[in-house]
């Protein structure tokens, strides 16, 4: 099992244009990548059935950003920045009101942008300001390539289907720079703290996209690229930034899940069966079993525990004291 005929098709690419698939999932043809496969990963059925993960305000903002310090050149493509005030029609100067004809005329010629206030703007300029503080990002941000698009397929030996995949990197290090060896990914988090990342890393699957990048773009390029680097940023005031180099053990981890579920995908496209949760081989007659995990059973022994009753109170002995 392994990439084969993978190409770089090109660089700061809009991620609308990767993301628009215009192919029926279920298709041979369907394009295959880190982000569509862990969510198939979770649940084939619920993934055939057409489930997006939903729109958030940190899935916004990190859209924001990356436009912004990836792509600047298509910020004007993708956002209008709305007024803090409007003309009315008597010519007066009013505050914005998205009921005034004015604003919604203004707001009718920005279709197919999305509409930021000032305030998102100014915060989102400050954020990018905040990483290019820290001299390591820097660097690292302008010695490389971003939005880079690779394209290529995936021969599954089980079934003999070849299937495409694809993914759009973040950030690539050029040849010539000190980062030669690495690939990036830009990342907006809660917190920037490295346990908790660490935890969210694997929860999330970031180890899988991050081995799933890696091999593409070497099978594209024969590139010696073994390192993995996040940068990552808090979604907050002070903006505080971190800088996180995945293990080996890590992207081990991460291969191996990902080449598994590519096996998994491919034997639901051979057999037109896409299973659901309780299709597991732990279900019973189609029922899954909810039973206690180890560490719940041992809480209790360790915690606090409520005073639920009383002792009774006894007359101490006393000694007569001789003055």
């Amino acid at each position: 099992m392994s990439f084969q005929n993978a190409k770089v098709v090109g660089k700061d690419v809009d991620p609308r244009s990767y993301h628009d698939q215009g192919i029926a999932r279920g298709e041979a043809a369907f394009p295959v990548s880190p982000s569509m496969l862990k969510e198939f990963a979770r649940c084939p059925a619920r993934w055939i059935d057409g489930y997006q993960p939903p729109e958030t305000q940190a899935k916004d903002w990190g859209n924001l950003l990356d436009t912004l310090l990836l792509t600047p050149k298509l910020f004007s493509k993708r956002y209008a920045i709305q007024p803090a005030e409007y003309k009315s029609e008597k010519g007066e100067v009013r505050p914005w009101n998205n009921n005034a004809n004015v604003c919604k005329e203004w707001r009718e010629d920005q279709i197919g942008k999305e509409i930021i206030s000032a305030k998102e703007y100014g915060s989102a300029k400050t954020a990018v300001e905040r990483l290019g503080s820290d001299e390591i990002i820097h660097s690292f941000l302008e010695d490389s390539d971003s939005q880079v698009l690779v394209e290529g397929q995936w021969k599954d030996e089980k079934t003999g289907l070849v299937i495409p995949v694809r993914c759009l990197m973040d950030l690539v290090p050029r040849l010539d720079t000190e980062f030669a060896k690495c690939l990036g990914d830009l990342k907006s988090t809660r917190t920037a703290a490295l346990m908790p990342f660490q935890r969210f890393c694997f929860e999330i699957g970031y180890h899988v996209q991050a081995a799933f990048d890696t091999d593409l773009y070497v099978a594209a390029t024969g590139e010696d690229r073994v390192t993995w680097c996040f940068i990552i940023q808090e979604s907050y005031p002070p903006w505080q930034t971190g800088k996180r180099m995945l293990s080996q053990d890590f992207l081990d981890l991460g291969r191996a899940d990902y080449k598994q579920w590519l096996s998994n995908y491919c034997w639901c496209l051979k057999n037109s069966h896409w299973p659901d949760y309780d299709e597991t081989d732990e279900a019973i007659q189609g029922w899954s079993l909810v039973a206690p995990e180890p560490w719940m059973a041992t809480r209790g022994q360790f915690a606090p525990k409520f005073v639920m009753e009383t002792e009774p109170e006894t007359e101490q002995e006393t000694e007569d004291v001789v003055p």
